[in-house]
């Protein structure tokens, strides 16, 4: 794979063959030609173990040319790599970004945008394989602790290198120190950079600087672009350096380089006021690359001022920035029209600030990252956008800014983070906000409810039900209370709390709350707009999990029509995602032929929905339907179709979203139950085994899944002869579920039937008559006379019924219940056929998407 960016080029076009994969590496310094031992030790370092990656790292104190090293290494021997991927490490979020975006430079695809730990590993599992690429170079720039790349360090034959001026990294690293230049290297370096300077004077000006590569950097441009004397430059570096120190300053770089930037600044400040100004902004940037259509956006969002009608005119722009690059404060790069400040200078320049400049280039610089907010955090065509943003965010502080807009961007910077799945830093960012907003701003301040709210769904969505509830809650009742019912936060905050109660299995009070929710939102956004569909659907999930399946398919059909009204085409992810609602709950009302004809033509639907790249394969939704279709096969009968799908949805999963995720573990019930009628009892209950203790560490041991799951484990086992194991489960399934649902629920009347089932394979058909007749009533009650459930209930009461010698009943039961069996499902239907042999039919559990 060869990448079509210019960056993927660069060393082929000094004579060196390109990797197959390049990106993200910094610009040559094409005056940086020596350092030749170090680089000699750094290959020898790099090159001297192939087996295994060996971690290495350039150490070292700011200014002393670590990067400009590594890069050097790259220009210099891109040839001895396939791949070669730069890592920004000084701030988390872009660290985890960057090396995830490898990823289909490795080839792999398939993977959801907004699962960053699940591109990271793949990346890192196809690094460790050497598949595509087995000789790799990946480089961690400007890392601070050793801990913070422990979970993304790739391992395998390729080579890691981090720069940092961390001296911990000589703990865990095979380390190599990289100093000032040696003099002969910075006599060098000027007689490049400075041409004409002799050697008598590059020796006095290296000395006076201390051989600091930034610093002689600094110097060389500004006595080029000036024609300055190495006289004049040494008494102007006197006098600058005694000024820093008498500043008493405590520094964490040399005072030469300090002097050498106050020289270079206060030629700036003569000759460019405007270019000045725009210097005080950028050091309050993060030291990533600036785009200039950003800064651009001062012409808009600025006060009045010098440096916004500098802004306002593209030529004096263009001179401002030449002057900046002129004399090294900043590295322009024209191919991707963008300004980038070294941290060392954005330090220098904002200790240079009083405290009331430093406010004013600081909240500028909010402005115009809030200018730049796309303002659909949820659009994964703006994610570039945010990812330009992420990396200024946090080095300016926008968490400190009172100002609207900036508060907007720091709560859309959280739902990007959220969104794209980087869970960890999208923690660290709310809990952040969430600290400082609720010093600073009274509890009903709009922007801390939302950072609440998106806190809230956060913790849901990393199983921390009680946290997000807790907080959830507290956030919906000052919303209440300050902005009223209709608020558009507060109606949000309605259906987030719901769905975290139906995650903790509080399915009642999850109803209550989406009852109201829906007329609410009818009445502020209309019947037709795309929050009501979404409450109505919460709604009719609602009612799914309250066993009312006819009220859960006319609001399912409901929004179908909406949706394809608004959407325009049954081809719209969105309508495709009703019409699985309505084969849902076709399949729970018993129709399950017709629940298999939707569920086939829904899932030719989304196959054109992944082709045409609007989902990933792998998209959640698009599993969710394959899952409920490989339950509609089986259901319908078609067991060999229903368990192949279930394999493959439970696979794709896993592999994709871990263990661990409520799609796995849903789609692991659904293959346990396939195993079973296909006959693999065994696989089917250790499989059923251990989706339920996933269930009771993820959800709760109480959960109602954490029991279904164990309902199936013991019909599992009833089916091994193991009917003393499989009448505990069920009794103890039984117990939880009438704890939590009541006795009248489809789940927990489905554990009833079972369990009369074990106890007449035990002998005590009295007791399993008895369980029969009660849960046939209420199946009757609850499902209606024809549903399959209800009918399976008869089937096994007659069973206990002849034998206690009751047959004239039984042969009744039995005849209606084949006629009825019959007439829904068709004479060749498995459980008629079933019936007519006198076996016992299963009632097994099935999760539903909550």
């Amino acid at each position: 794979m060869v990448d079509s960016d210019t960056q993927g080029k660069g060393p082929a076009g000094i004579g060196f063959s390109a990797p197959e994969v390049w990106g993200n590496v910094p610009q040559r310094n094409t005056s940086f030609t020596g350092r030749s031992e170090l680089l000699d030790q750094l290959r020898e370092h790099l090159t001297g173990q192939r087996d295994a990656v060996v971690l290495h790292a350039l150490q070292g104190y700011g200014g002393v040319g670590k990067t400009m090293l590594a890069i050097e290494y790259i220009y210099r021997y891109s040839r001895d790599y396939e791949v070669i991927w730069w890592v920004p490490s000084d701030q988390q979020a872009l660290m985890r970004s960057a090396l995830a975006a490898l990823a289909p430079r490795l080839g792999i695809t398939g993977l959801p945008p907004d699962k960053l730990d699940e591109a990271i590993g793949a990346v890192r599992d196809a690094l460790r394989r050497g598949q595509p690429y087995g000789r790799w170079l990946v480089v961690f720039d400007n890392a601070d602790q050793p801990e913070d790349l422990k979970e993304v360090l790739p391992h395998g034959t390729g080579h890691v290198l981090v720069t940092s001026r961390n001296h911990r990294w000589k703990q865990s690293a095979k380390t190599l120190e990289v100093d000032v230049f040696m003099r002969e290297e910075s006599q060098e370096f000027l007689g490049r950079r400075v041409p004409g300077i002799s050697e008598a004077d590059a020796y006095r000006l290296a000395e006076s600087l201390g051989d600091l590569p930034l610093a002689l950097e600094q110097a060389g441009a500004l006595m080029f672009e000036t024609a300055m004397s190495v006289d004049t430059y040494l008494d102007r570096l006197s006098e600058e350096a005694g000024k820093v120190l008498g500043q008493g300053t405590v520094l964490d770089y040399p005072v030469p380089m300090a002097a050498a930037w106050s020289i270079s600044l206060q030629r700036v400040r003569d000759q460019m006021p405007s270019a000045m100004a725009l210097l005080h902004r950028i050091a309050y940037f993060g030291p990533e690359p600036i785009p200039l259509d950003l800064i651009n956006l001062g012409r808009f969002v600025l006060a009045p001022s010098n440096l916004r009608d500098t802004i306002r005119d593209p030529y004096r722009m263009s001179d401002v920035v030449r002057e900046i690059g002129r004399y090294a404060l900043a590295r322009l790069d024209n191919l991707r029209r963008t300004l980038q400040m070294h941290r060392i200078i954005q330090a220098l320049i904002r200790e240079e600030l009083n405290e009331k400049e430093q406010e004013t280039a600081r909240h500028d610089v909010h402005l115009l990252l809030a200018a730049a907010d796309p303002d659909r955090p949820d659009d994964y065509e703006a994610w570039e956008d945010y990812d330009n943003l992420v990396a200024h965010v946090g080095p300016s502080a926008i968490i400190d800014c009172d100002d609207p807009d900036v508060r907007r961007l720091a709560t859309n910077v959280g739902r990007f983070l959220f969104v794209k799945g980087d869970l960890k830093a999208c923690e660290a960012w709310l809990s952040r906000a969430l600290e400082q907003w609720t010093d600073k701003f009274p509890p009903t301040d709009l922007h801390l409810l939302i950072v609440k709210r998106l806190l809230s769904t956060l913790l849901n969505a990393l199983g921390r039900f009680d946290e997000a509830f807790a907080i959830g809650e507290d956030a919906l009742g000052l919303l209440r209370q300050e902005h009223g019912e209709e608020h558009d936060e507060t109606l949000i905050m309605l259906n987030v709390l719901g769905g975290i109660l139906r995650q903790r299995g509080e399915f009642v009070r999850a109803l209550e709350l989406d009852e109201g929710s829906v007329p609410l939102h009818t009445r502020v956004f209309g019947s037709q707009h795309p929050n009501t569909f979404r409450a109505t659907n919460n709604f009719a999930i609602d009612n799914a999990l309250a066993t009312r399946y006819e009220e859960a398919l006319r609001l399912d059909e409901a929004i179908y029509e909406g949706r394809l009204n608004h959407y325009g085409n049954d081809g719209h992810y969105q309508v495709a995602f009703s019409r699985n609602a309505i084969a849902r709950d076709l399949r729970l009302l018993g129709r399950y032929a017709e629940a298999r004809s939707e569920g086939e033509r829904t899932f030719a639907t989304y196959a054109d929905i992944v082709r045409q790249k609007t989902l990933i394969e792998n998209h959640t939704d698009v599993l969710l339907q394959a899952r409920e279709l490989s339950v509609a096969r089986r259901k319908a009968g078609a067991f060999d179709e229903a368990i192949e799908l279930a394999r493959t949805v439970f696979h794709r999963h896993r592999d994709t979203y871990g263990e661990d995720h409520p799609g796995t573990l849903a789609a692991a019930v659904s293959l346990a139950n396939a195993q079973r009628l296909v006959g693999d009892h065994e696989r089917s209950a250790e499989f059923s085994a251990d989706t339920s203790a996933r269930y009771a560490k993820t959800r709760g041991p109480d959960h109602p899944f954490t029991h279904g799951s164990a309902l199936n484990t013991a019909i599992a086992h009833r089916l091994l002869g193991e009917p003393l194991k499989a009448k505990k489960l069920f009794e103890s399934a039984l117990a939880g579920l009438t704890r939590s649902l009541g006795e009248e629920h489809h789940y927990t009347l489905t554990c009833v039937t079972n369990l009369a089932s074990v106890l007449a394979d035990l002998g005590d058909n009295a007791e399993a008559r008895r369980l029969g007749e009660e849960s046939l009533e209420r199946f009757r009650n609850v499902l209606g006379l024809d549903h399959p459930h209800t009918l399976a209930c008869q089937a096994n009461l007659v069973l206990d019924l002849n034998a206690l010698g009751e047959t004239e009943r039984a042969a009744d039961l039995k005849d209606d219940a084949i006629k009825r069996f019959t007439r829904a499902l068709g004479e060749d239907y498995p459980d008629v056929l079933a019936v007519q042999r006198g076996l016992r039919l299963d009632f097994d559990f099935e999760p539903p998407n909550v």
